[in-house]
């Protein structure tokens, strides 16, 4: 046998052998309708509270559009009901510590695509769990926040882990390139060419990992219930349309 076809044929590919071919949507949602402990044809009529996930381009104020629509949310519900919470940066934590694995593994939870033979080494060595592990434990832990409801989730193809549940507003914001670009410029101190270069590489980043794991394109507005562009709305306007739309999701 080749080295070639010795890399090809892995024990990472053995165990997980969907990652041949990606994940088929299908065997995604048969999947989470596993873990909901209910049959596929069940998981969208099953009601639970709203709950939103969030794609982005960078530089489109994803975060802080979240952390408003969170707000505005929190000063409108119900006394005793469940507060609205964002997980973005700290979503990989509440992975981890849901499925008890120690806060070290964070850094072997990038939002990106991994190579799948530096991946199979590390499992060989026991360095950490095998990313395919991992992106089932980001499974887990996304279906069972949008059952709570109340939970804005950023990234993590959240939109593709949620399809088929009718609770969930599924949001994509883009935007011009130069209009992100001075954005990001501004936030974090650097020039108009880095900022492109630095957009680049993390919009780049979060398209590999959806193509790793659902075989999909990031950009396909066919995955979302509505995307919006921020180049000529305020947070305020958006957060709105937002709350009009979450409002029909229950």
């Amino acid at each position: 046998m080749t080295r070639a076809k010795a890399l090809h044929y892995s024990p990472y590919h053995l165990r997980f052998p969907m990652i041949q071919s990606h994940v088929d949507l299908d065997q995604c949602c048969g999947y989470v309708a596993t873990q909901l402990k209910v049959p596929v044809n069940r998981v969208q009529q099953t009601k639970y509270p709203a709950t939103v996930t969030i794609s982005r381009q960078t530089g489109t104020r994803g975060r802080n559009i979240g952390n408003m629509l969170r707000d505005a949310m929190n000063a409108d519900i119900e006394q005793g009901a469940r507060t609205w919470a964002v997980y973005d940066e700290d979503l990989a934590k509440k992975i981890l510590k849901e499925h008890d694995l120690p806060t070290e593994m964070e850094k072997f939870m990038p939002d990106d695509s991994v190579s799948e033979i530096s991946s199979s080494i590390n499992e060989i060595l026991g360095r950490h769990p095998s990313q395919w592990t991992l992106f089932e434990h980001t499974v887990d832990t996304v279906v069972n926040l949008s059952r709570k409801g109340h939970a804005i989730i950023v990234g993590r193809a959240a939109n593709k882990i949620t399809k088929g549940m009718r609770n969930v507003l599924n949001v994509r914001f883009i935007g011009d390139l130069d209009a992100r670009a001075l954005r990001i410029s501004s936030r974090r101190d650097i020039t108009h060419k880095d900022a492109i270069a630095y957009i680049k590489r993390e919009d780049t980043a979060r398209k590999n990992y959806m193509r790793q794991h659902f075989g999909a394109d990031i950009e396909d507005s066919h995955g979302y219930d509505l995307v919006i562009n921020t180049d000529n709305l305020s947070d305020e306007s958006i957060v709105q349309i937002l709350i009009s739309a979450v409002k029909e999701k229950g």
